[in-house]
């Protein structure tokens, strides 16, 4: 209820201010009163998935698919805004992978997630790569890694639970609501894989997911 309060006061009290006639209904007012509403849909969106797959309602379209093609098209939608931030963005992928059983969306949807943390906390002239690998015969293991300022060891039992923010005192218009790390896991899980955090301060953060390969061999 916070976190939704949040959005909604700030669109109330942009909209009171501009009706008492205290501010201008300009282009910078509509806006930030834009970002809000769009901060607050994704909100409401994000807790929806979460509720239908805790409820074991969602539902996959699992079909044997590329996860290099996947990853590489997830990487290019983040290029721009990487290097627009002095960000360089690589990724590593090999040729002749097997096919992953999974739902290209919501697979895709991890992936940006993953990316989305990185580029956020990695300072300009920093680096975010994302490579994939198999672990065994069984299983596809992709790690998106970032040079950021890494993650306290006490924090990382915590990154996948709803709302959490290593930093609390991040504004929630620009921190995020914190449910970008347990929508991955949830997705990750609901195909059958894992997913885990490794992080050294002053040096960076892994992140690491795998999911079963589509005979759970290569």
């Amino acid at each position: 209820a916070h976190e939704l309060r949040t959005p909604l006061s700030n669109i109330q009290g942009y909209l009171e201010t501009v009706k008492d006639g205290l501010l201008e209904a300009n282009e910078v007012t509509i806006d930030t009163i834009y970002q809000q509403a769009v901060h607050l849909s994704q909100l409401v969106e994000d807790l929806r998935l979460l509720s239908l797959v805790e409820g074991g309602n969602l539902r996959l379209d699992l079909v044997d698919d590329s996860l290099p093609n996947v990853l590489n098209r997830s990487v290019e939608a983040f290029r721009a805004r990487a290097e627009a931030a002095g960000i360089e963005l690589s990724v590593q992928t090999p040729s002749g992978f097997p096919l992953v059983n999974m739902d290209r969306t919501r697979i895709a949807q991890v992936a940006s997630n993953l990316l989305e943390n990185a580029i956020q906390h990695t300072p300009r002239d920093g680096r975010v790569e994302v490579i994939m690998g198999e672990s065994g015969s069984t299983n596809a293991t992709v790690a998106v890694s970032d040079t950021g300022d890494g993650i306290p060891a006490q924090e990382l039992p915590h990154l996948f639970e709803r709302f959490h923010r290593v930093d609390p005192s991040r504004a929630r218009s620009t921190g995020g609501a914190g449910l970008g790390l347990t929508i991955a896991k949830q997705l990750v899980e609901a195909h059958g894989g894992a997913i885990y955090a490794e992080s050294t301060l002053g040096k960076g953060s892994r992140f690491v997911f795998e999911i079963p390969l589509r005979d759970g061999s290569a």
